[in-house]
Parts: C-alpha cells; sequence; structure tokens
C-alpha cells in the first residue's frame, strides 16, 4: 500500500499544494525553510501519527484537510482479509463486496478519502459518501517515522513487540527455577528438567520459564540474528542482542542492548551515537518488513544523513532503495549520497512561491537539484572513456580484464589512464543521470559504455527499455544529456558478471577446484541441495521443462544455467574461500581463459574507436 497523491490545504506555510504521481519513493529536496518538514507533517497527521497543535494552521478559523489516494494492491487486500479489517467474512469475495460497500471511493486498485482537521483539534475522516466514515482509519496503512532526533525507545518498541506472540498471558514470575533468591537471567538451564514433565504435571512456574523459552527461541532469538546480520551489512559494529523479561506488573518487554566485539560490558542501544542509531534504526525496519505477513508500510525519515560519516550516508541510501522495493518510502534530504539509487521522478523539489508559501515544481528543475546537492563533473575530467557499472565487485573486475585486453591503458601503478567506472547500482537512477548530464559538458559525449546484468531476461528488451528511458529524459531535458544509443548499453550475456569465471577447466588449472569432475560434481550437489529452490532456479527449471539429475544433464545446459541463475549464488560456491586472493585468482584466470568466453562484453567496447584502436 501507497500512497499515490497528494494534497493539502492551510497546514503550517503550505496554502493549498498537490502531489501527484507519487511512487514507491518520495524523495523531498529543496532548500532550507522550504516547508519540506511541513509536507511530512502533514502526511503523518493524516495517518495518525502527529497531533496538530495550535500553530500548525496556516489561517487560524479554517480547517487543515489532506487528501489522499492510496494505492491498494490485491495482496494489501489479501491481508486485509486475513487479518479481518473492515469485514469480517470469511470467504474473500463476500468479505470484499462488503469492503468495497463500506468504502464506496474503492474503485478496486485505490481508495480516496480527506482528513479534515477543526481548529478545535477534531478530526474526520470522509469520502465520496461519508463526511465522516469510521471504516477509514482502519485501513490507512501503517507509518514509522524517525525523526531528526533519533528518538529510539517509542519506534523500537512499536516494532519489537509485533515479534511478541498475540496470545502471551501475563506471569508473575520472574525467579530463578533453582534459586528463589536469584533473578532468572534467562540461562534456560531449567529447561532440561522441564522437558522430562509430562504437561499436567509442570506447575504455574514450569509452566511461565517453558513459554517464555519457546517465545525467546521461536522469535526473538531468530530476529536478533537477522537485526545483526543486516546491522553489521550496513556498518555497525557491536552486536546487538534481547532480553525477554517478565514482571507482575507488565507483559513481556523486549530491551536491546549492544555490546562491542572484544568488550565485556553492554550498553542499551538508546546510548549508541546518533549516527550508529540511524543505521540501527533502519536495520530494524529492514528486518521486520522481511516477513512475509506484514502489510507493506510507509517508511518515513526527516534527513536521513544527519549524523553519518558519507559513506554511511550511501549505506543509509542503500537500506533506503531496499526498503522501497516492499514499502513507500519518503524522506527529505540535502545529501546527494541519498538519492544516487532512486530516479529523477521520484524527486520532488519544494521551494517557496511569491508569497513565501510552500509549493513544488510541477516539474523538477533536474540541473538546480544537482547543482542544490553537489554533483560536479570532477570525476571525469582528464577522462577519455566512462563505465557505468552497477555492483561494486563488477568495478573491481572489469579492470582486470582492460587489463588483458588493452594493456596500453593501464599506468605503471596499475591504474587505469584515463579511464574511469562508475558505480550506480541502476541504470536508470539518478545518480546516472547526473553523470551522464556531466559527461555531456566536459564534452565526453557518447564516449560511455552502461553495463547491465542479464538477469536471465531478454537482453533485447532491456536494452531497448533502456535506450527508450533516456529518449523520454532527453526530451524533458532538451540538450542537456547525451544520446543512449544501443551500442551505449550492454546487457552481459549471462546473469551477471561473476558467471563468466565458471569455465571448469580454467578454474581446475587455478587449483579452484580438484578437477573439472569435482566441479561438476560439487555444482549438482548443489542443485539439488538448495539451488534448485531459489526463484532463478525454479524459472530456469520451468523455460526447461525439466529437473537436473545428473552432471550430463548439467553440462548439456551450462550456457542456460549461467544466463538464468543468479551470479553469487553460482559464484560464492566456488570462490568463498578464496575471498583474500581473488583479484590474483581472476587476474590468473582471465589470462588462462579463452578471448571467446568474454567475447560479448570485448564486442561491445570495441565498438568505440577509443578501444578498438588500442586492443591487443
Amino acid at each position: 500500500m501507497q500512497i499515490a497523491s497528494l494534497s493539502i490545504r492551510n497546514f503550517k506555510s503550505i496554502q493549498n499544494l498537490q502531489i501527484s504521481n507519487t511512487g514507491n519513493a518520495l524523495i523531498l529536496v529543496g532548500k532550507n525553510n522550504t516547508g519540506k518538514t511541513g509536507i511530512l507533517k502533514a502526511i503523518r497527521a493524516a495517518l495518525g501519527n502527529y497531533a496538530v497543535t495550535e500553530g500548525d494552521f496556516n489561517e487560524k478559523n479554517q480547517n487543515i484537510e489532506i487528501s489522499m489516494t492510496l494505492k491498494i494492491s490485491h495482496s494489501d487486500l489479501c491481508q486485509f482479509h486475513v487479518l479481518g479489517i473492515v469485514s469480517q467474512y470469511k470467504r474473500f469475495d463476500t468479505w470484499k463486496k462488503d469492503f468495497s460497500s463500506k468504502l464506496p471511493s474503492f474503485d478496486g486498485e485505490s481508495l480516496s478519502f480527506t482528513c479534515t482537521i477543526h481548529p478545535t483539534r477534531g478530526i474526520r475522516y470522509s469520502d465520496c459518501s461519508h463526511k465522516h466514515n469510521r471504516f477509514l482509519p482502519q485501513v490507512l496503512p501503517r507509518l514509522y517515522f524517525i525523526d531528526t532526533q533519533r528518538q529510539l525507545t517509542s519506534f523500537q518498541e512499536d516494532l519489537l513487540m509485533f515479534q511478541e506472540d498475540q496470545q502471551l498471558i501475563r506471569l508473575r514470575s520472574n525467579t530463578c527455577m533453582f534459586r528463589s533468591s536469584k533473578i532468572c537471567n534467562q540461562c534456560f538451564n531449567c529447561i532440561g528438567l522441564i522437558n522430562q514433565k509430562r504437561p499436567e504435571d509442570l506447575h504455574l512456574c514450569e509452566t511461565a520459564k517453558l513459554l517464555e523459552y519457546k517465545m525467546y527461541q521461536l522469535n526473538l532469538s531468530d530476529f536478533s540474528r537477522r537485526v545483526n546480520e543486516n546491522y553489521l551489512k550496513n556498518g555497525g559494529i557491536e552486536e546487538i542482542f534481547y532480553t525477554l523479561t517478565c514482571n507482575p506488573d507488565t507483559l513481556f518487554s523486549v530491551t536491546a542492548n549492544a555490546i562491542r566485539h572484544g568488550q565485556q560490558q553492554p550498553v542499551p542501544v538508546e546510548n549508541l551515537s546518533n549516527g550508529m542509531k540511524s543505521i540501527y534504526m533502519l536495520s530494524l525496519l529492514e528486518t521486520y518488513i522481511e516477513g512475509e505477513k506484514q502489510i507493506p508500510s510507509i517508511i518515513m525519515v526527516e534527513y536521513p544523513e544527519l549524523f553519518l560519516h558519507p559513506s554511511l550516508q550511501k549505506t543509509a541510501g542503500a537500506i533506503l532503495y531496499r526498503l522501497s522495493k516492499k514499502n513507500q518510502v519518503i524522506f527529505s534530504t540535502h545529501s546527494p549520497n541519498l538519492i544516487a539509487n532512486f530516479t529523477s521522478r521520484q524527486l520532488c523539489q519544494v521551494i517557496t512561491d511569491d508569497h513565501c508559501r510552500c509549493a513544488v515544481r510541477d516539474h523538477a528543475d533536474i540541473d538546480q537539484i544537482l547543482d542544490d546537492l553537489g554533483y560536479g563533473a570532477n570525476d571525469l575530467l582528464n577522462v577519455g572513456f566512462v563505465f557505468i557499472v552497477e555492483g561494486k565487485q563488477d568495478k573491481n573486475r572489469l579492470p582486470l580484464l582492460l587489463k588483458k585486453y588493452y594493456p596500453e591503458l593501464h599506468r605503471p601503478d596499475g591504474q587505469l589512464s584515463r579511464i574511469s567506472i562508475l558505480t550506480t547500482n541502476s541504470c536508470t537512477n539518478i545518480k546516472t543521470y547526473a553523470n551522464l548530464k556531466y559527461m555531456n559538458q566536459v564534452y565526453l559525449q557518447d564516449q560511455f559504455l552502461m553495463i547491465r546484468d542479464g538477469d536471465g531476461k531478454d537482453p533485447n528488451k532491456l536494452a531497448a527499455q533502456l535506450c527508450q528511458y533516456y529518449d523520454e529524459r532527453n526530451a524533458q531535458d532538451i540538450d542537456k544529456l547525451p544520446k543512449v544509443r544501443r551500442r551505449n548499453v550492454l546487457i552481459l550475456k549471462y546473469y551477471s558478471f561473476e558467471n563468466y569465471f565458471l569455465n571448469p577447466k580454467i578454474m581446475a588449472r587455478l587449483g579452484i577446484v580438484e578437477s573439472e569432475e569435482a566441479f561438476w560434481q560439487t555444482l549438482l550437489s548443489k542443485w539439488k541441495e538448495y539451488l534448485h529452490r531459489l526463484s532463478s532456479g525454479r524459472r530456469l527449471t520451468a523455460l526447461l521443462g525439466k529437473d537436473f539429475e545428473t552432471i550430463n544433464d548439467l553440462q548439456k545446459h551450462f550456457e542456460a544455467f549461467k544466463i538464468h541463475i543468479r551470479g553469487h549464488n553460482l559464484y560464492d560456491i566456488f570462490y568463498g574461500p578464496y575471498k583474500q586472493e581473488e583479484a590474483a585468482l581472476l587476474d590468473q584466470y582471465i589470462d588462462l581463459a579463452p578471448r571467446q568466453d568474454f567475447q560479448d562484453i570485448l564486442d561491445a567496447v570495441e565498438a568505440f574507436p577509443f578501444f578498438e584502436s588500442r586492443k591487443q
């Protein structure tokens, strides 16, 4: 569920403002004091996350009106049905009919309403038929808000309490099962004795302790593990652990502490630096929304870049991008690092009009936005050719290939000469857009190549979509962008760059596998173990109309295997143990591998005279 359009009247510096065609991300950019925070507060007020004050009324004696159109997917409806929202009917068709009758503004795909706030602070939700529809608040999307103060306590409790079993009852004891004078420290040494009893023989304390143990093991322990995985992946250096407590007056409550590796004394996560609290809060959200049963929410962050080093700003931007895959993400920012993964269409430029009121540009001034956010052409000066790649690993591996086939482009120190390799995560995001704009300014023009993963899809279709995207952007920014032609786009033959390094003959010569036979045996074993369950594995099986039962089956369809199976899933099987010497191994691999193994890449590169005249 997400906000598709928004209208705000009489709120703070906003007299009348409309934002339409919002997607899975809405990024508010603009100078200070233009009204970005006001827009965020208005959305929060409409969704019940912010209590309006007297100072929020632009005209004191007039109502605040916040109108929204919510996009509701079929999966959202299924979740509503399961949870009994608006209607209690068990059959989905009957439930949906009742749902639609109680919410007449629902047209099958979207729901429109207006939240009206009276100067006395009375609130009503109206639609096309009702002055106040009591069912509307039930379907409002859940909003998770991270403010500038990084207030952690309520935010964390809200998320963590969702990890608890709904049928928990109050427990009356928190003492050790063996020593009543000792507070339980959740060592759970008592569980062995409890498990020896029949259920009907357990007394109250034992039943409570068993419930507490099951709750922790089946819920918090796994959640804790996943939070730490995401937190450490995103730059955290502490380990987060949760303890579950119960006392006579409260339900189970969860506390979170952090312990830095090598230290003994834990500290509450509230005592982390504001920067690490930001990363922890985003990691907590990322972990929570991974749950399959969660209704997509709205995630709102006020200036995610606050308290963060530029490298962690990029991490936060990457987390927000991942969150936007399943949820709508709304945030304000002044940092170019936060928007690198998003497209220009997801930017909303907030300005002040001639009367100093908050407004938004109908068509964002991308030049002004990029300049305000600090994009420049410094990285492209004295460069003759630019590669635009999606992943950080591609930036490390591509130079190895260029070194082998175009050695004169390398300086004595091993660095590329007059070549820049830019990582963008997506070929249609704002960072790519910005770089193309500045390429045009420094007269690089068409001397660039975008390299996109094949992802098991039709390469010609993917390339055509990319060219069309920039044709449409060029129609808006006439003469600002270089023409993106077919030769400027390389869709990799295989799923990703990693799959070019899976020649069993070369791998055996390098000692990555004991023999070619060992390669095939390992691959078949991993296929049967888990590769067949991956989404890419299931698609491949459906495409071929058969499973892989023997080594011969793999050998016969290995090209299709490399085209359709995710690269890191294959690559890590064989190269995972060699992370420390990976670069040296791949360098040797390229030296030994026949040219045809990289033919599609080399053909695309040599379509440009810059390389054709310098090839080995």
